[in-house]
Parts: structure tokens; sequence; C-alpha cells
């Protein structure tokens, strides 16, 4: 049996193998963002791989960030300038439109995923980055080009958008 060091070396080396392993062990993490945060998931998932793909041979295991870290932070850079470009473009997409498609087997988690839906891009971005997938409100801020402080009160208005919406205290 390989050690995940091996399995990410071979396939940073290119290996087919351990680059399909690597995919499915971080495909949830990608899923998740991609169908929370795009409307169009499966497109933004399918570019994210090919982005990550054609990148590895440039991730450095010795580095700071683990692969995991590493390929949620391209995921997440890919989902922003998506997002920019449908704001240029002038493609909006309908508010009504049900960005979260699969079946949730917990009432509770449904209702929070619809709320989820009724915030603004800018606020749900920032709970699902920080709440969901765990990043820094630092390195939110860095990825979205603003001060952190815009961030806090992004997180803050969400967080008090959500709890109106789910009548919350």
């Amino acid at each position: 049996m390989l050690t995940h060091d091996t399995m990410l070396s071979l396939a940073i080396g290119g290996d087919q193998a351990a680059r399909r392993s690597l995919i499915e062990h971080l495909t949830p993490v990608v899923w998740s963002m991609c169908r929370q945060l795009d409307p169009d998931p499966e497109d933004a998932c399918q570019e994210i791989w090919e982005k990550v793909l054609r990148a590895l041979p440039r991730f450095d295991p010795a580095g700071p960030a683990s692969v995991k870290t590493w390929v949620a932070r391209i995921t997440h850079r890919h989902l922003v300038d998506r997002h920019r470009r449908r704001k240029v473009r002038g493609i909006s997409v309908d508010a009504e439109e049900e960005l979260f498609t699969t079946v949730t087997p917990r009432p509770e988690l449904g209702r929070l995923e619809g709320a989820l839906t009724q915030l603004p891009d800018v606020q749900r971005r920032v709970v699902i980055l920080h709440h969901v997938h765990g990043f820094a409100l630092e390195d939110i801020a860095d990825e979205e080009g603003v001060p952190v402080g815009t961030i806090k009160s992004r997180l803050h208005r969400a967080r008090a958008r959500l709890m109106e919406i789910l009548g919350g205290p």
C-alpha cells in the first residue's frame, strides 16, 4: 500500500492512477464549494480540475500548505473569477434559481441551504468559506481583494440576515 506522500509524489510526476486517486480523494471538497458558490457547479468543477492538474507539477509538498488547502484555494480563486466574469458580462443568476440541487437528509440543513441562497453572493461566499470550509477571515480577505474588516462586516451581516430568515433570537 502506498503512503499519501508517495501517492502525491507520483501524481505530481504525472502518474495517471495517482492523479485519479487524488481527484477521487479531493473531489468532495471541490464539488461542495462549486455546488454552494456557483450556479453551474458541473462546469466549474471540471474547469477547476483542469486547472489543478495543469498546476500540479508546481505544487511543493514541503511547502506550508497541504494539497487539500492548495486545491481549495485554487477552487475558491476560480469561483471568484467566474463570479466576476458573470458580473462583467452582465449574466444574471435568477434569485429563485435552486443552487442546492441534491436532497438534504436533514430538514434543518435544507432550511439553512435555502436561507443561504437568499444572501447576497459576497455574504454567502464568506459564510460558506469560513464556516463550511474553515478558511481564516484573513485568507478570505486576501482572496477577495478586500480588507479583513470588510470580510468581518459581510460575515456579521450574513449571520444577522440568516437569523432573521431562520427566525432566530
